[in-house]
């Protein structure tokens, strides 16, 4: 049966972008070839945002909204006392946005759906916020790509001052949204796992529906990458999203003079958007820190590197640019956070651990042998073809047509 699906976006998910907004690009795109009828509501933050028409095949109609970007704390001060909503939900960047809440009241009168998709846990304020008007007989989804609550924890216990008053008024907040919903989409079964130890009475609205990387498109080099003879490592991340951040900052601290000692050849490649003036700091002949953001520039990045680092110690959620990186040959050096959902054999299919001194050991064995990284890299390209996105589209597609029960 052909279904009519809103989704509410908190960044505009095009064909030529990474990490989570591609995830929701492919979401539509396979909900389209199976036949339903999708609307999208997305914030715009630049021109590309505003050109782009790469979902305008697969969806009924594309609401951009113009995004807020930066308030001022008198205005977020306002809001916090006329909607009664954490000041982490109504900062500009993805925040409330008036012209989205708007724009999903209008879609409202104009179209019957048979489920709204908020995409980012953010985006659930307007399902908590307009349940009224939405039909009884339209599922309400959330998505939620990290708990905000479990997020600022691991802040704390790295050493941030979050004041508990902060961290109540974000849980009753967050886990409010959560229970207006019917179904709670999670990325992954840790992140599952964490929401319903929060609030066990959730437990039986939570579905997993694992992100999915494009296996047609993100595929190894046709030529031998091992007789390069390169050692590139490799790093790969939204900047604008603090844990990403983090994420070099301990592979810089805790690592990369060890291996550098080991290897001299060796080269660390930390590639995203918008990289911070505290990553920048430590460019240098052997470490390059530079702006990349396209699909097409970062399968260019993968298939000339040797390794994936991906020492992430914030944060929540399915890491879908190490699916990618996989899909492209890449062996991965990985925290245990940085593989949840994906379940890999260590030493097999992926290295995993938490002690930086083991960390820096796997990443310096793998730029020496280049048998173990050809071994490792059959592995882990199967593995990710067991994460297609078409697979998660079939799953996500199994869980709307359960209904609201």
């Amino acid at each position: 049966m052909s279904m009519n699906i809103l989704f509410i976006s908190k960044l505009l998910p095009r064909a030529d972008i990474i990490g989570g907004p591609i995830l929701i690009y492919h979401r539509i795109k396979n909900l389209s070839s199976k036949g339903h009828k999708v609307t999208l509501i997305a914030p715009v933050y630049d021109d590309v945002d505003r050109r782009d028409v790469s979902l305008d095949p697969f969806c009924e109609e594309v609401i951009k909204i113009e995004s807020v970007k930066d308030r001022s704390d008198d205005e977020v001060e306002e809001l916090h006392r006329r909607l009664k909503r954490p000041k982490f939900f109504l900062y500009g960047d993805g925040g409330f946005n008036q012209g989205v809440e708007d724009a999903l009241k209008s879609v409202l009168k104009k179209r019957h759906f048979n489920a709204i998709i908020t995409e980012f846990a953010m985006m659930g304020q307007y399902i908590e916020a307009n349940k009224e008007i939405i039909p009884d007989d339209t599922m309400t989804v959330e998505s939620v790509h990290e708990c905000y609550t479990k997020a600022f924890q691991m802040r704390i216990e790295k050493g941030e001052d979050i004041s508990k008053e902060i961290i109540d008024e974000l849980f009753d907040y967050e886990f409010s949204m959560y229970r207006c919903a019917d179904k709670i989409l999670s990325l992954t079964r840790e992140d599952g796992e964490i929401l319903s130890d929060y609030a066990p009475e959730l437990k039986e609205k939570i579905r997993v529906v694992p992100h999915g990387a494009d296996t047609d498109f993100y595929t190894p080099p046709d030529e031998d990458p091992w007789e390069r003879g390169t050692k590139n490592v490799i790093y790969v991340g939204n900047f604008q999203h603090y844990p990403n951040v983090d994420a070099v900052l301990n592979f810089m601290k805790n690592c990369w003079g060890r291996i550098e000692e080991e290897v001299p050849d060796a080269k660390f490649y930390a590639v995203g958007l918008h990289p911070p003036e505290e990553l920048i700091k430590f460019r240098s002949d052997n470490v390059i820190v530079q702006e990349g953001g396209s699909n097409d520039d970062v399968r260019e990045l993968y298939r000339n590197s040797d390794i994936l680092v991906a020492p992430i110690e914030l944060g929540t959620g399915f890491r879908g640019k190490i699916i990618e990186a996989m899909a492209c040959g890449l062996p991965i050096v990985a925290t245990t956070l940085a593989t949840f959902g994906i379940d890999p054999v260590n030493e097999e299919e992926m290295f995993v651990t938490d002690d930086y001194e083991q960390f820096s050991r796997y990443v310096i064995m793998l730029l020496r042998d280049k048998e173990l990284r050809e071994k490792t890299s059959k592995n882990s390209l199967a593995l990710a073809k067991k994460f297609d996105h078409r697979c998660a589209a079939e799953k996500l597609e199994k869980m709307l047509t359960e209904g609201k029960g």
